[in-house]
Protein backbone atom coordinates (compact mmCIF):
# COMPACT_ATOMS: atom_id res chain seq x y z
CA UNK A 1 0.00 0.00 0.00
CA UNK A 2 1.59 3.69 -0.98
CA UNK A 3 0.98 6.05 1.68
CA UNK A 4 -0.77 9.07 1.25
CA UNK A 5 0.81 12.44 1.62
CA UNK A 6 -1.12 13.20 4.18
CA UNK A 7 -0.07 10.26 6.62
CA UNK A 8 3.47 10.74 5.33
CA UNK A 9 3.51 14.25 6.61
CA UNK A 10 1.72 13.38 10.04
CA UNK A 11 4.60 10.28 10.51
CA UNK A 12 7.35 12.88 10.05
CA UNK A 13 5.66 15.02 12.29
CA UNK A 14 4.97 12.44 14.55
CA UNK A 15 8.87 11.48 14.34
CA UNK A 16 10.46 14.97 14.69
CA UNK A 17 8.18 15.40 18.04
CA UNK A 18 10.34 12.38 19.12
CA UNK A 19 13.48 13.66 18.68
CA UNK A 20 13.20 16.38 20.91
CA UNK A 21 11.26 14.30 23.73
CA UNK A 22 14.23 13.96 25.91
CA UNK A 23 14.12 10.17 24.93
CA UNK A 24 18.06 8.19 25.09
CA UNK A 25 19.06 6.89 22.10
CA UNK A 26 17.54 3.28 22.18
CA UNK A 27 14.07 3.64 23.12
CA UNK A 28 14.37 6.99 20.35
CA UNK A 29 15.84 4.54 17.46
CA UNK A 30 13.17 2.01 18.53
CA UNK A 31 10.04 4.47 18.21
CA UNK A 32 11.69 5.95 14.92
CA UNK A 33 11.35 2.41 13.47
CA UNK A 34 8.12 1.77 14.70
CA UNK A 35 6.46 5.32 13.32
CA UNK A 36 8.30 4.84 10.01
CA UNK A 37 7.18 1.33 9.81
CA UNK A 38 3.22 2.21 9.24
CA UNK A 39 4.52 4.56 6.29
CA UNK A 40 7.95 2.83 4.34
CA UNK A 41 7.27 -0.62 5.31
CA UNK A 42 9.91 -3.21 6.17
CA UNK A 43 10.91 -6.67 7.11
CA UNK A 44 13.33 -6.16 9.30
CA UNK A 45 15.84 -3.18 10.64
CA UNK A 46 18.95 -2.42 12.13
CA UNK A 47 19.72 0.07 14.15
CA UNK A 48 22.53 1.42 15.34
CA UNK A 49 24.61 3.98 17.60
CA UNK A 50 28.20 5.97 17.03
CA UNK A 51 30.88 6.86 19.03
CA UNK A 52 31.10 10.43 16.89
CA UNK A 53 34.77 10.51 17.24
CA UNK A 54 36.65 7.74 16.41
CA UNK A 55 32.53 7.23 13.66
CA UNK A 56 32.53 3.53 15.47
CA UNK A 57 29.31 1.65 15.88
CA UNK A 58 28.74 1.22 19.61
CA UNK A 59 25.63 -0.44 19.66
CA UNK A 60 22.99 -2.39 17.87
CA UNK A 61 18.95 -2.56 17.71
CA UNK A 62 18.07 -5.41 15.72
CA UNK A 63 14.52 -6.96 14.85
CA UNK A 64 14.44 -11.01 15.69
CA UNK A 65 15.14 -11.82 12.20
CA UNK A 66 19.08 -11.24 12.96
CA UNK A 67 20.12 -13.63 16.12
CA UNK A 68 23.54 -14.25 17.82
CA UNK A 69 24.94 -15.38 14.69
CA UNK A 70 23.94 -13.14 12.68
CA UNK A 71 25.11 -10.28 15.07
CA UNK A 72 28.39 -11.57 15.57
CA UNK A 73 28.95 -12.14 11.78
CA UNK A 74 28.34 -8.62 11.28
CA UNK A 75 30.28 -7.20 13.82
CA UNK A 76 33.21 -8.89 13.08
CA UNK A 77 33.30 -8.85 9.39
CA UNK A 78 30.57 -7.41 7.20
CA UNK A 79 30.93 -4.08 9.58
CA UNK A 80 34.81 -3.28 8.96
CA UNK A 81 34.87 -4.58 5.25
CA UNK A 82 32.08 -2.81 3.53
CA UNK A 83 29.87 -0.45 6.44
CA UNK A 84 32.28 1.69 8.09
CA UNK A 85 33.92 3.13 5.17
CA UNK A 86 30.75 3.66 3.27
CA UNK A 87 29.23 5.21 6.12
CA UNK A 88 32.35 7.32 6.73
CA UNK A 89 32.05 8.01 3.67
CA UNK A 90 28.04 8.92 3.23
CA UNK A 91 28.90 11.25 6.87
CA UNK A 92 31.75 13.11 5.15
CA UNK A 93 29.93 14.17 2.01
CA UNK A 94 26.91 14.65 3.94
CA UNK A 95 24.40 12.18 2.14
CA UNK A 96 22.28 10.76 4.70
CA UNK A 97 20.41 8.04 2.72
CA UNK A 98 21.19 5.62 0.08
CA UNK A 99 19.84 2.55 -1.36
CA UNK A 100 21.22 -0.67 -1.31
CA UNK A 101 20.11 -1.22 -5.11
CA UNK A 102 21.83 2.23 -6.01
CA UNK A 103 25.26 1.35 -4.96
CA UNK A 104 25.11 -1.96 -6.37
CA UNK A 105 23.68 -0.69 -9.56
CA UNK A 106 20.70 -3.07 -9.45
CA UNK A 107 23.19 -6.32 -8.65
CA UNK A 108 22.29 -6.22 -4.95
CA UNK A 109 24.50 -9.91 -5.07
CA UNK A 110 27.84 -7.08 -5.58
CA UNK A 111 27.20 -6.58 -1.88
CA UNK A 112 29.15 -8.50 0.36
CA UNK A 113 26.41 -7.71 2.86
CA UNK A 114 24.05 -9.19 0.95
CA UNK A 115 25.65 -12.36 -0.40
CA UNK A 116 26.78 -13.55 3.50
CA UNK A 117 24.44 -11.93 5.71
CA UNK A 118 21.21 -10.75 4.55
CA UNK A 119 20.75 -12.92 1.24
CA UNK A 120 20.66 -16.39 2.88
CA UNK A 121 18.02 -14.87 5.49
CA UNK A 122 15.71 -14.46 2.86
CA UNK A 123 15.88 -10.56 2.50
CA UNK A 124 16.58 -8.27 -0.68
CA UNK A 125 15.98 -4.53 -0.92
CA UNK A 126 17.50 -2.49 1.37
CA UNK A 127 18.05 1.23 2.54
CA UNK A 128 20.43 2.67 4.83
CA UNK A 129 19.63 6.27 6.75
CA UNK A 130 22.79 7.94 8.25
CA UNK A 131 22.23 10.42 11.24
CA UNK A 132 24.60 12.79 11.62
CA UNK A 133 24.93 16.31 12.88
CA UNK A 134 27.36 18.14 10.90
CA UNK A 135 30.51 15.56 9.97
CA UNK A 136 29.45 13.86 13.42
CA UNK A 137 28.05 10.36 12.74
CA UNK A 138 25.80 9.29 15.97
CA UNK A 139 23.72 6.65 14.69
CA UNK A 140 21.95 5.03 11.62
CA UNK A 141 19.42 2.37 10.36
CA UNK A 142 19.04 -0.21 7.67
CA UNK A 143 15.74 -0.76 6.37
CA UNK A 144 15.04 -4.35 4.93
CA UNK A 145 11.94 -6.01 2.69
CA UNK A 146 12.39 -9.58 2.29
CA UNK A 147 13.19 -11.12 -1.28
CA UNK A 148 10.27 -10.38 -3.81
CA UNK A 149 9.12 -7.47 -2.37
CA UNK A 150 9.61 -3.97 -3.97
CA UNK A 151 12.46 -1.44 -3.41
CA UNK A 152 11.91 1.41 -1.35
CA UNK A 153 10.62 4.35 -3.33
CA UNK A 154 11.36 7.89 -3.61
CA UNK A 155 9.17 9.06 -1.74
CA UNK A 156 9.94 6.60 1.01
CA UNK A 157 13.39 7.79 0.61
CA UNK A 158 13.11 11.13 0.87
CA UNK A 159 11.07 10.98 3.61
CA UNK A 160 13.94 9.27 5.24
CA UNK A 161 16.16 12.38 4.16
CA UNK A 162 13.82 14.82 5.75
CA UNK A 163 14.15 12.94 9.49
CA UNK A 164 17.74 12.15 9.31
CA UNK A 165 18.87 15.17 10.66
CA UNK A 166 16.74 15.52 13.23
CA UNK A 167 17.37 11.97 14.35
CA UNK A 168 20.81 12.69 14.93
CA UNK A 169 19.93 15.70 16.65
CA UNK A 170 18.05 13.47 19.14
CA UNK A 171 20.62 11.22 19.69
CA UNK A 172 23.24 13.44 20.18
CA UNK A 173 21.55 15.28 22.85
CA UNK A 174 20.71 11.85 24.79
CA UNK A 175 24.45 11.42 24.80
CA UNK A 176 24.53 14.71 26.12
CA UNK A 177 22.27 14.21 28.60
CA UNK A 178 23.63 11.24 29.69
CA UNK A 179 26.83 13.23 30.13
CA UNK A 180 25.01 15.93 32.22
CA UNK A 181 23.95 13.51 34.64
CA UNK A 182 26.44 11.07 35.13
CA UNK A 183 28.15 10.62 38.33
CA UNK A 184 31.75 9.99 39.16
CA UNK A 185 32.25 6.06 39.61
CA UNK A 186 34.46 4.94 42.62
CA UNK A 187 35.92 1.90 40.61
CA UNK A 188 38.01 2.89 37.89
CA UNK A 189 40.13 0.05 38.26
CA UNK A 190 40.22 -1.69 34.62
CA UNK A 191 39.01 -5.00 33.15
CA UNK A 192 40.97 -7.09 31.42
CA UNK A 193 39.40 -9.67 28.52
CA UNK A 194 41.60 -12.19 26.76
CA UNK A 195 39.90 -13.83 23.91
CA UNK A 196 41.64 -16.81 22.37
CA UNK A 197 41.77 -17.04 18.48
CA UNK A 198 38.03 -18.83 17.83
CA UNK A 199 36.83 -15.41 19.54
CA UNK A 200 36.34 -17.60 23.05
CA UNK A 201 36.70 -16.05 26.62
CA UNK A 202 40.50 -17.77 27.73
CA UNK A 203 40.21 -15.06 30.64
CA UNK A 204 38.62 -12.37 32.20
CA UNK A 205 39.35 -10.21 35.40
CA UNK A 206 36.06 -9.31 37.64
CA UNK A 207 36.43 -5.95 36.77
CA UNK A 208 35.89 -6.83 33.08
CA UNK A 209 32.77 -9.05 33.66
CA UNK A 210 31.55 -6.20 35.94
CA UNK A 211 31.76 -3.70 33.09
CA UNK A 212 30.52 -6.27 30.44
CA UNK A 213 27.22 -6.57 32.80
CA UNK A 214 26.64 -2.77 32.45
CA UNK A 215 27.17 -2.63 28.86
CA UNK A 216 24.09 -5.72 28.28
CA UNK A 217 22.86 -8.63 29.75
CA UNK A 218 25.19 -11.58 29.67
CA UNK A 219 24.17 -14.64 28.07
CA UNK A 220 24.81 -17.97 29.78
CA UNK A 221 27.73 -19.16 27.00
CA UNK A 222 29.32 -15.30 26.78
CA UNK A 223 32.46 -17.39 27.93
CA UNK A 224 32.29 -18.76 24.91
CA UNK A 225 31.90 -15.87 22.84
CA UNK A 226 28.50 -16.14 22.41
CA UNK A 227 26.60 -13.08 23.80
CA UNK A 228 29.35 -10.74 24.57
CA UNK A 229 28.24 -6.91 24.29
CA UNK A 230 28.98 -5.51 20.34
CA UNK A 231 31.33 -2.82 21.54
CA UNK A 232 33.76 -5.70 22.82
CA UNK A 233 33.42 -7.36 18.89
CA UNK A 234 33.61 -3.48 17.36
CA UNK A 235 37.00 -2.92 19.15
CA UNK A 236 38.35 -6.72 17.97
CA UNK A 237 37.47 -5.66 14.39
CA UNK A 238 39.31 -2.49 14.69
CA UNK A 239 42.36 -4.03 15.99
CA UNK A 240 42.21 -6.48 13.12
CA UNK A 241 41.84 -3.64 10.79
CA UNK A 242 44.54 -1.67 11.94
CA UNK A 243 47.17 -4.53 12.39
CA UNK A 244 46.11 -5.63 8.73
CA UNK A 245 49.45 -5.54 6.14
CA UNK A 246 47.31 -2.50 4.09
CA UNK A 247 46.52 -0.54 6.94
CA UNK A 248 48.56 2.64 7.05
CA UNK A 249 48.32 2.63 11.34
CA UNK A 250 50.21 4.36 14.29
CA UNK A 251 51.59 1.52 16.32
CA UNK A 252 51.04 3.55 19.24
CA UNK A 253 47.59 4.89 18.68
CA UNK A 254 45.68 1.53 19.76
CA UNK A 255 42.36 1.36 18.21
CA UNK A 256 39.60 2.95 21.09
CA UNK A 257 36.02 3.66 21.19
CA UNK A 258 33.61 5.54 24.05
CA UNK A 259 30.75 3.52 24.61
CA UNK A 260 28.05 4.66 26.94
CA UNK A 261 26.70 1.85 29.71
CA UNK A 262 22.81 1.41 30.57
CA UNK A 263 23.68 3.23 33.70
CA UNK A 264 24.50 6.14 31.77
CA UNK A 265 28.35 6.51 32.49
CA UNK A 266 31.29 6.17 29.61
CA UNK A 267 33.53 3.06 29.47
CA UNK A 268 36.58 3.27 26.60
CA UNK A 269 37.15 0.09 25.15
CA UNK A 270 40.71 -0.47 23.12
CA UNK A 271 42.26 -4.13 22.16
CA UNK A 272 45.93 -5.16 21.97
CA UNK A 273 47.49 -8.69 20.16
CA UNK A 274 49.79 -10.42 22.18
CA UNK A 275 52.55 -11.92 20.02
CA UNK A 276 52.81 -15.62 19.56
CA UNK A 277 55.47 -17.41 21.37
CA UNK A 278 56.89 -20.65 22.62
CA UNK A 279 54.40 -22.85 19.77
CA UNK A 280 51.53 -20.65 21.96
CA UNK A 281 49.34 -18.39 19.17
CA UNK A 282 48.93 -15.06 20.01
CA UNK A 283 45.47 -13.49 21.72
CA UNK A 284 43.93 -10.76 21.56
CA UNK A 285 43.03 -8.81 24.99
CA UNK A 286 40.40 -6.27 25.58
CA UNK A 287 40.68 -3.82 28.33
CA UNK A 288 37.58 -2.08 30.08
CA UNK A 289 37.93 1.13 32.15
CA UNK A 290 36.15 4.00 32.96
CA UNK A 291 36.48 6.76 30.31
CA UNK A 292 38.70 9.99 31.56
CA UNK A 293 37.94 13.38 31.48
CA UNK A 294 39.76 14.23 28.37
CA UNK A 295 38.22 11.58 26.20
CA UNK A 296 34.74 13.05 27.35
CA UNK A 297 35.61 16.11 25.65
CA UNK A 298 34.25 15.80 22.68
CA UNK A 299 30.83 15.63 24.32
CA UNK A 300 31.44 19.14 25.77
CA UNK A 301 32.45 20.94 22.41
CA UNK A 302 29.59 19.37 20.69
CA UNK A 303 27.05 21.32 22.77
CA UNK A 304 28.71 24.06 21.69
CA UNK A 305 28.49 23.36 17.60
CA UNK A 306 31.90 23.79 17.59
CA UNK A 307 33.04 22.14 13.78
CA UNK A 308 36.15 19.50 13.41
CA UNK A 309 38.62 21.77 12.83
CA UNK A 310 37.40 23.78 15.87
CA UNK A 311 37.59 20.71 17.81
CA UNK A 312 41.00 20.08 16.91
CA UNK A 313 42.47 23.76 17.60
CA UNK A 314 40.85 22.71 21.39
CA UNK A 315 42.74 19.80 22.10
CA UNK A 316 45.89 20.95 21.29
CA UNK A 317 44.97 24.34 23.23
CA UNK A 318 44.24 21.62 26.30
CA UNK A 319 47.67 20.26 26.00
CA UNK A 320 49.14 23.74 26.07
CA UNK A 321 50.46 24.11 22.29
CA UNK A 322 51.04 27.71 21.52
CA UNK A 323 49.59 29.44 18.27
CA UNK A 324 52.71 27.82 16.19
CA UNK A 325 52.66 24.77 17.46
CA UNK A 326 48.73 24.17 16.36
CA UNK A 327 50.27 25.39 13.12
CA UNK A 328 52.55 23.08 12.51
CA UNK A 329 50.77 20.50 14.03
CA UNK A 330 47.41 21.53 12.11
CA UNK A 331 49.29 22.72 8.82
CA UNK A 332 47.41 25.68 8.82
CA UNK A 333 48.95 29.42 9.20
CA UNK A 334 48.95 30.93 12.19
CA UNK A 335 46.39 33.12 11.23
CA UNK A 336 43.63 30.89 10.42
CA UNK A 337 44.49 29.13 14.21
CA UNK A 338 43.86 32.55 15.79
CA UNK A 339 40.75 33.01 13.24
CA UNK A 340 39.48 29.48 14.97
CA UNK A 341 39.96 30.37 18.19
CA UNK A 342 37.88 33.28 17.61
CA UNK A 343 34.90 32.01 16.68
CA UNK A 344 35.78 29.30 19.16
CA UNK A 345 35.69 31.88 22.01
CA UNK A 346 32.31 33.28 20.36
CA UNK A 347 30.37 30.06 20.40
CA UNK A 348 31.43 29.08 23.93
CA UNK A 349 31.36 32.51 25.30
CA UNK A 350 34.60 33.15 26.34
CA UNK A 351 37.55 35.46 26.46
CA UNK A 352 40.93 33.17 26.56
CA UNK A 353 42.15 29.95 26.35
CA UNK A 354 42.42 29.82 29.99
CA UNK A 355 38.22 30.26 30.28
CA UNK A 356 38.05 28.46 27.09
CA UNK A 357 39.32 25.57 29.10
CA UNK A 358 37.20 25.80 32.62
CA UNK A 359 34.12 26.39 30.58
CA UNK A 360 34.60 22.94 28.09
CA UNK A 361 36.41 20.58 30.95
CA UNK A 362 37.06 22.09 34.63
CA UNK A 363 33.30 23.48 35.22
CA UNK A 364 32.18 19.95 33.76
CA UNK A 365 33.99 18.11 36.74
CA UNK A 366 33.42 20.48 39.42
CA UNK A 367 29.86 19.33 40.27
CA UNK A 368 31.51 15.88 40.06
CA UNK A 369 34.67 15.49 42.17
CA UNK A 370 32.54 17.57 44.55
CA UNK A 371 30.35 15.07 44.99
CA UNK A 372 32.49 11.87 44.66
CA UNK A 373 32.47 9.77 47.75
CA UNK A 374 35.98 9.69 48.23
CA UNK A 375 36.71 13.17 48.99
CA UNK A 376 34.15 13.17 52.07
CA UNK A 377 31.35 15.41 52.37
CA UNK A 378 31.20 16.54 55.93
CA UNK A 379 28.22 14.51 58.02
Amino acid sequence: MVASTALLERSFSEVKRLCYAGLDAPTLLSAVATRVERVAPFDAYCAQTNDSVSGLLTQVLTTETFGDHEHRQYLERIYFQEDRDEQRKMVWNRISVVRLSDVTGGRLDRAFRYRELTGPLGLGYETLAIFAVGRQQWGGINLIRERGRPDFDTREVALLQRLAPHIGAGLQAAALRALATRRLEGESVPGVLVLDDHGRVAQHTQAAERYLRELDDLGPAWLEGRGLPAPVWIAVGALRRALAPETDWDPQAAPRICVQTRAGRWLTIHGAQTLSSGGRQGETVVIIEPSQPRELAWLHTSAYGLSERERAVVEHVAQGASTKDISRALCITEYTVQEHLTHIFDKVGVRGRQALIQRLFFDQLAPQILTAPEHGASQ
